[in-house]
């Protein structure tokens, strides 16, 4: 696993630690279940509930009425959503929380924390976020990035080994860096910034090259023309996330000029995310991390 460790010719970086362990989760096979040989002889379902399988074959029987079945039906649909939650290591869950109501904010944050161990809050302002606060006091704002993180009291950290450059064209795309920075964080992942580094600061990129090119994944974040994407793809071998954003002048078309940009990149496999969309570029990131993770542990498990 490659970790950077060249320092950057910059003040603006963000200083951590690099995580060393990652806990990895074995996923869960899907399960085959049988049909009684008095449906359809015998033919395998591949994923379905068993209990579900066997209302419907009593009902087609005749074993059952339609309204017993309804009663009975009830019960299965209340035992199916008592399965585990999602743990962190999972697709975490995420609220709008534009144009919401501060108790509809805290409510559903609550609500999912309780379920997956995270619940993360974008695009909150400052005074929605303080009477969410009041409401949920260990919730953490960042005013920059407008997000709210609330972590349950028995979640435990993961960490993902590896890297994460943000490369920022300028500073007009502070508040959606910063969204990218603080889910990257959240999920456990360590990212530094390069700042200034658009098309016409390819200077200070050109003098951080060895720390870019460790990095294990790249996020471009680009207004104006959007041409960064495509010159940081043509120089690197790791995954690049292109991130338009909507700040430039009139033919920018708030963001859409450099959206179309990067998806019509010259350089092959440039991943696109919405304009101005930190937290989708962030969990682009999160799925490339955890892939590299899990093929990395394969290799030591083989190894050992």
């Amino acid at each position: 696993m490659k970790v950077a460790k060249t320092k950057l010719h910059t003040s603006s970086q963000f200083q951590g630690t690099l995580p060393k362990v990652m806990n990895n989760q074995a996923h869960a096979g899907r399960c085959t279940f049988r049909v009684n040989s008095s449906n359809n002889g015998g033919s395998p379902v591949t994923g379905a509930n068993p209990a579900l399988l066997e209302l419907l074959q009593n009902v087609a029987s005749g074993v059952l009425t339609a309204s017993d079945a309804a009663v009975q039906l009830n019960q299965v649909s209340s035992a199916a959503n008592t399965t585990p939650p999602m743990s962190l290591a999972n697709f975490p869950e995420c609220v709008w929380g534009e144009g919401k109501a501060a108790q509809q904010i805290a409510t559903s944050l609550q609500r999912v924390a309780d379920r997956q161990g995270l619940g993360a809050a974008t695009r909150v302002g400052g005074g929605t976020a303080a009477e969410v606060q009041q409401l949920l006091p260990d919730a953490q704002y960042n005013p920059i990035a407008r997000t709210l993180v609330l972590k349950s009291t028995t979640t435990k950290q993961i960490k993902l080994p590896g890297t994460v450059a943000l490369l920022t064209a300028g500073s007009a795309q502070q508040q959606v860096v910063e969204e990218c920075r603080v889910m990257l964080q959240a999920l456990g992942i360590y990212s530094f910034k390069l700042p200034e580094a658009g098309v016409m600061g390819m200077h200070r990129i050109v003098q951080n090259i060895e720390a870019v090119r460790a990095a294990d994944v790249i996020i471009c974040i680009t207004g104006m023309d959007g041409g960064a994407a495509t010159v940081i793809a043509g120089m690197v071998e790791c995954p690049v996330i292109a991130l338009p954003t909507s700040s430039g002048y009139g033919s920018n078309f708030a963001g859409v000029a450099p959206l179309l940009a990067a998806l019509n990149s010259s350089a092959p496999g440039v991943t696109v995310v919405n304009i101005d969309s930190g937290f989708g570029a962030a969990m682009a990131a999160w799925r490339t991390m955890k892939c590299i993770a899990a093929a990395r542990d394969a290799v030591l498990n083989i190894k050992n």
